[in-house]
C-alpha cells in the first residue's frame, strides 16, 4: 500500500503540535472523516536515528513487524518486535518505535479509536471500556505461535484491514469487521495473561524477593511505583510541552520546569526512558517537522529551518544532513520524484 506523502508516516513518527490536544494527547488524522481508523505502512530508515517520537494519544494503536524487527517503548517498558510479530499498545500509554541495533524495519501500523466506532453501550461497556482499564497490561505483544490462535486473529484482522485500504467503498466495513475480531481476541488475551500472572504470583507467594521493584504482588500505593509514576507523569509533561513549543528556542530549564523536575533529574528521565538527552529529544522533534515541511510544501530551506526552531539555515542543513545523510533540498527531490 502506498504511503500518502502528506501524512509522513505521522502515527509512529509522532504529533504535530497543530494536532494536540488541550491535555497533550495526539489528535490523530484519521482516513475517512465518519471512521476512525488510521493505516498506514512505513520504515524506521525515514526517522531521524531511526528512532520515532515519544507521543501518545486516546487510540489503540497496533504495529506488525513486516521485515526487520524493531524496539517499542511503552510506559518505561521495551519489548523487542521479531519479524512477522506485532504489538498492541493500549490507549493514553506513553510510546515510540526505534532500532537499538541500527537496521532498518518495515512496519504496518494501524491506529483505531475503540470509543468512536459506533459500538453499542453494552457492547463498549462489557468489552472494550474493560481492556483499557487502570489493571491492564500497557501492551500486548503479538506472536502468531503463542499456542492460542488469539495473537493470529488480531495479526490477520490488521492485514485485511490494510489490503482493504484499496477499496474505499469497502474499507470502512473491513476496519469494523477487523475491530470486532481484534476486540475479542484482545479480551482472550488479557485473560490468559491474567491466569498466567496469578500462576506466577501463587507459585512465588511463598519465595522472598530481592527486588521490591520486580515484583508484582507489591501494591500500586507503594512507594516504589509511585516514584516510577511520578517519572513517567514528568516524561509525558515534558514530551508534551517540547512537540507544542519546538518552534520557539527552548532550554534545558524550561524542558524541566514543564515536568516539575530538577535540571538534573530532566536528564535523567529522558536518558532513561528515551536513550537521548532532552535537547538530542528537542533536536529529532524539529528534524521531524522539517521532513514534513520539506516533503510537503516549496518553502525554501531558510523558512523551514525558521518555523521548526533552528537559528539559522546553515545549522539546520549540517544537522539535517549529519543526521539523514542528505542535504534538505536533495531530500526534497528524494521524496517528490
Amino acid at each position: 500500500m502506498a504511503l500518502h506523502k502528506d501524512d509522513i508516516q505521522q502515527e509512529i513518527a509522532g504529533p504535530d503540535p497543530a494536532r494536540l490536544r488541550a491535555d497533550g494527547s495526539e489528535r490523530v488524522r484519521y482516513d475517512y472523516p465518519t471512521f476512525f481508523s488510521y493505516i498506514r505502512e512505513g520504515r524506521l530508515s525515514s526517522y531521524p536515528h531511526m528512532r520515532a517520537e515519544c507521543h501518545w494519544h486516546d487510540d489503540w494503536e497496533f504495529l506488525i513487524a513486516r521485515r526487520g524487527h524493531l524496539t517499542y517503548f511503552v510506559d518505561g517498558e521495551r519489548v523487542r518486535i521479531e519479524e512477522g510479530q506485532g504489538i498492541f499498545v493500549n490507549a493514553r500509554r506513553l510510546h515510540y518505535g526505534y532500532s537499538e541495533d541500527g537496521t532498518d524495519c518495515e512496519f504496518l501500523c494501524v491506529l483505531v479509536n475503540q470509543m468512536r466506532v459506533g459500538a453499542t453501550k453494552d457492547v463498549l461497556e462489557r468489552f472494550i471500556l474493560p481492556i483499557g482499564g487502570a489493571d491492564r497490561p500497557p501492551y500486548l505483544l503479538l506472536d502468531d505461535g503463542d499456542g492460542y490462535g488469539y495473537a493470529h486473529t488480531v495479526l490477520e484482522s490488521l492485514d485485511a484491514m490494510a489490503a482493504a485500504q484499496d477499496e474505499y467503498d469497502d474499507a470502512p466495513l473491513a476496519v469494523l469487521s477487523g475491530f470486532y475480531a481484534i476486540t475479542r481476541a484482545l479480551n482472550a488475551m488479557m485473560k490468559q495473561t491474567a491466569y498466567a500472572h496469578n500462576d506466577v504470583s501463587d507459585a512465588d507467594a511463598n519465595q522472598p524477593s530481592t527486588d521490591i521493584s520486580a515484583d508484582r504482588r507489591v501494591p500500586a500505593s507503594h512507594p516504589v511505583h509511585r516514584r516510577t509514576g511520578s517519572r513517567l507523569t514528568a516524561l509525558t509533561a515534558m514530551v508534551d510541552f517540547i512537540q507544542a513549543s519546538y518552534a520557539r528556542p527552548l532550554t534545558l530549564d524550561m524542558i524541566a520546569s514543564a515536568g516539575a523536575v530538577s535540571r538534573s533529574t530532566c536528564s535523567a528521565i529522558f536518558r532513561d526512558y528515551l536513550h537521548q538527552s532532552p535537547i538530542d529529544y528537542v533536536t529529532d522533534v524539529r528534524l521531524r517537522a522539517a521532513t514534513e515541511l520539506l516533503e510537503t510544501t516549496d518553502l525554501p530551506v531558510s523558512a523551514v529551518a525558521a518555523c521548526c526552531g533552528f537559528n539559522s539555515s546553515n545549522y539546520f542543513t549540517r544537522v539535517f544532513r549529519a543526521t539523514l545523510g542528505v542535504a534538505p533540498l536533495a531530500y526534497r527531490k528524494r521524496q517528490n520524484p
